[in-house]
């Protein structure tokens, strides 16, 4: 009997000093290192979270592939001299709207709402750097919203000719101007122009 407790003895000693010995060097380990520890550990986490949204080598080769070729069809349908202005423009818009879409499908849904998420921010650039009010932005966006469906629909009806369809088209682009400036001042109007002509991302809607 005393020799079964002796040996349930050692075992519990065994087990204990092990965990006593973690919990004192946890205790001796200082703040400031315990925070770094943590710091480091929230940033391998952030780390492993942004590379899932990072496009791979393959995915960043088929974006590639895709812009270039994307490229060479505007090229084609800029200096096809068969075409008027407008109706280049409507083959151009055509061929942006398409080559997203093929672009997104490339992506996995995290890369597309961590896309989303940055043209987010970017419209939320715009808004401050124009001084826009919350009224303002909900308005724009749905003018924005409202001139994407109605070119979409214009440029997918069949039955319209290319000469009835560059009509609606510029019809459509004279409205939206008209409307644009009763939302903005005429300072942000001037403003809203500059940047778009430098080629930033003023878009809202």
């Amino acid at each position: 009997m005393r020799g079964r407790w002796i040996k349930n003895t050692v075992l519990l000693l065994g087990m204990t000093l092990p965990c006593a010995a973690l919990l004192a060097q946890q205790a001796n380990t200082p703040a400031s290192q315990r925070a770094t520890q943590i710091t480091n550990q929230s940033t391998a986490s952030a780390n492993g979270q942004q590379a899932k949204v990072q496009p791979t080598t393959e995915q960043k080769q088929q974006l590639r592939e895709m812009r270039l070729a994307a490229r060479d069809q505007a090229a084609i349908i800029r200096n096809d001299s068969a075409l008027s202005a407008a109706q280049k423009q409507a083959k151009l818009q055509e061929l942006r709207a398409s080559t997203r879409e093929q672009m997104r499908s490339v992506l996995s849904p995290e890369q597309q709402k961590a896309f989303a998420e940055r043209r987010a921010a970017g419209k939320e650039k715009v808004a401050a750097r124009l001084g826009l009010s919350a009224d303002q932005q909900s308005k724009l966006k749905a003018l924005f919203q409202s001139n994407r469906q109605q070119r979409q629909g214009v440029l997918t009806n069949a039955s319209l000719t290319n000469e009835q369809k560059q009509a609606q088209l510029t019809q459509i682009r004279q409205s939206s101007r008209t409307q644009l400036a009763s939302i903005l001042t005429p300072e942000q109007l001037v403003k809203f122009q500059q940047m778009r002509r430098h080629g930033r991302h003023a878009r809202l809607g």
